[in-house]
């Protein structure tokens, strides 16, 4: 039977001490549906081959797919390139956190949050949540932590997607791969971060469904340049030899003739002759296989980061690459929002209704740039309209300035005279 305490959820129900503290729910095993390796689909991909993988996705079937998004992140260095420079600027931004009011209790909410963003918890994580932007959807296991004086998550593992699969009836939730119809999530237990690219199931809304056929076309390209520069970037030898020539002698040629590309030498007995037979306008050939590899480049880099200035060298100047990183920045706080929202919803509530109980309001959580007037001009507005009658709450001025309140005997600096 779980085991039920005193500590309540931010929906008012108690807790399971047995699923919340309990051994990981998700761990990888040596046999059977959680294993850490995983078999590669892309040796041998054809158009209809892919095909049927995103048929098998969109179905209910993500195994296959998920496991493809991954193989095509590790071949193309550009696509995981673009892709890592998008989650890696939102894992930098800095972390706001304000108090839901001035009162005494929210400030302390909010205190208790930054004290745990200290420990770097959830730092490590920020990146793996924002592999959703590629694959649709990312989930992470937390591990609590109980002490006398606090409930606080002290790891947040990522767990490969190709680890669970979509329920048949809604094709949202998400349930662990497990006997034959799934195993649903232990609550709070899961950090589940969702991308959506476009409006419909999240399996379908990652970018790699949309990346992974440029890929495949890039690989194609790939593979026919390659056989090209083998077999016409050098020159062709011919090996030329008499009618009086023996078997011996032919094979001394033979080998000759093979080894020179690679060796750049060989020895043949006087008599022999090679020719070496060079083609012409090699060079537009080859073009036309790079042109087109640098045009699916382009693709990937509008679909992951919304322009190709910062990747690419193109014609515009300097207007055309502050238009570009505007675009860039729109995604950036795009990803932020959508990123905060799961943190706050997901953990923060958890956390704080853990320790406090449940709330009718909690701290709110935001990663991005700063939008806000520079400090400079705060600080002057409420210097000059202060006195006018301006009010504004200490909380609100002590958050933006990104200061905590002071604990009780505290040596403080400033603050109003005692009358």
């Amino acid at each position: 039977m779980a085991r039920l305490s005193k500590i309540l959820g931010p929906d008012g129900e108690r807790v399971d001490l047995d699923a919340l503290f309990g051994e990981p729910q998700a761990a990888p095993q040596l046999y059977g549906y959680r294993q850490a390796t995983s078999p590669q689909h892309v040796d041998g991909l054809t158009p209809w081959r892919m095909a049927a993988i995103h048929r098998a996705a969109a179905n209910g079937e993500p195994q296959a797919w998920l496991e493809l998004a991954e193989d095509i992140e590790e071949r193309d260095p550009h696509y995981l390139s673009v892709l890592g420079t998008r989650r890696r600027q939102v894992c930098q931004l800095p972390i706001t956190v304000e108090a839901a009011s001035d009162a005494k209790e929210h400030v302390a909410h909010a205190d208790f949050i930054r004290d745990w963003l200290k420990d770097g918890v959830l730092d490590d994580a920020l990146f793996d949540m924002l592999d959703a932007i590629g694959k649709g959807f990312s989930v992470l296991e937390i591990e609590w932590s109980s002490t006398p004086k606090k409930v606080v998550p002290t790891a947040i593992t990522y767990r490969p997607q190709r680890w669970f699969i979509p329920d048949r009836v809604d094709g949202e939730t998400l349930l662990l791969r497990e006997g034959v119809s799934g195993q649903p999530l232990s609550p709070h237990k899961f950090v589940v971060h969702r991308h959506k690219a476009k409006s419909g199931l999240t399996i379908r809304s990652g970018l790699a469904r949309v990346a992974s056929w440029s890929w495949m076309f890039k690989a194609f390209t790939t593979k026919d340049w390659q056989i090209f520069i083998q077999n016409y970037a050098a020159p062709m030898r011919v090996g030329k030899y008499d009618q009086s020539a023996s078997d011996q002698d032919k094979a001394v040629l033979a080998q000759a003739v093979f080894n020179i590309a690679g060796d750049a030498a060989a020895i043949i007995q006087k008599g022999m002759e090679i020719e070496f037979i060079g083609l012409k306008d090699t060079g537009k050939s080859a073009d036309a296989y790079e042109k087109r590899c640098d045009w699916l480049d382009r693709q990937i880099s509008k679909l992951v980061l919304g322009q190709t200035t910062t990747t690419d060298a193109v014609s515009g100047g300097h207007a055309v690459s502050q238009e570009h990183r505007l675009v860039q920045e729109d995604i950036e706080r795009a990803d932020a929002k959508a990123l905060s929202t799961t943190v706050k919803r997901q953990l923060v509530r958890q956390i704080i209704a853990f320790n406090f109980g449940p709330q009718e309001a909690y701290p709110d959580f935001r990663i991005g740039r700063p939008d806000e007037v520079p400090l400079k001009e705060v600080v002057e507005a409420l210097d000059k309209l202060g006195p006018q009658g301006l009010t504004v709450e200490v909380s609100q001025v002590r958050d933006r300035l990104g200061f905590t309140e002071p604990a009780p005997g505290a040596e403080v600096i400033g603050g109003r005279p005692k009358s």
